[in-house]
C-alpha cells in the first residue's frame, strides 16, 4: 500500500487511527547560510515519537528516507522533536522522523518552528493542523 502524502502548507485536518505510524517531513528553506539553528516540531497530544536509535525500537521507527541535512543533535521528547544545527547551509532541507498515533481523540498539531538561537530576528514557522485519531474497532468494543 502506497503511503498517503499530506502537505500542510495551510491549516489542514489529518485523520489517523490508533496504532497508525506516520512519517513527518519538515521542510526548511533558507536563502542564506546560518549557524546555531533549532528546528522544533511539536506533536499533537495523541501522537508519540518513535526513536530509531533505541536498541528496543520497532522496525517501523526507522523513516523510509534520511534527513537531507544531518543535525548536530536530535532531541526526541514525548511532545516534540528538536533538530539542532551548528551550521545550516542555504538551500532546502528535509528533516524526517516517525510517530505513532496512540490515543483516540481530536488534537491540535502546533506549527513547527525554526529559529536562529542567537539571532531572534531569524525565524520561521509552518502551518498548524488538526489531528483526529479514531479508535480501532477492537478498542472501541471494550
Amino acid at each position: 500500500v502506497a503511503p498517503r502524502v499530506l502537505s500542510l502548507d495551510a491549516p489542514a485536518e489529518v485523520q489517523l487511527r490508533v496504532r497508525d505510524v506516520i512519517e513527518e517531513r519538515v521542510r526548511v528553506t533558507s536563502p542564506d547560510d546560518h549557524v546555531f539553528i533549532a528546528v522544533v516540531v511539536p506533536l499533537a497530544a495523541g501522537l508519540e515519537v518513535l526513536d530509531p536509535t533505541l536498541a528496543t525500537a520497532p522496525p517501523e521507527a526507522t523513516p523510509s528516507r534520511r534527513s537531507t541535512q544531518q543535525a548536530t543533535y536530535v532531541d526526541r521528547r514525548d511532545d516534540h522533536v528538536a533538530f539542532y544545527f551548528d551550521a545550516l547551509p542555504k538551500g532546502t532541507h528535509d528533516l524526517v522522523f516517525r510517530a505513532r498515533a496512540t490515543v483516540a481523540g481530536s488534537f491540535v498539531q502546533p506549527p513547527a518552528r525554526a529559529e536562529a538561537m542567537y539571532d531572534l530576528a531569524t525565524m520561521g514557522r509552518s502551518a498548524a493542523a488538526r489531528v483526529i485519531v479514531e479508535p480501532v474497532e477492537e478498542d472501541a468494543a471494550r
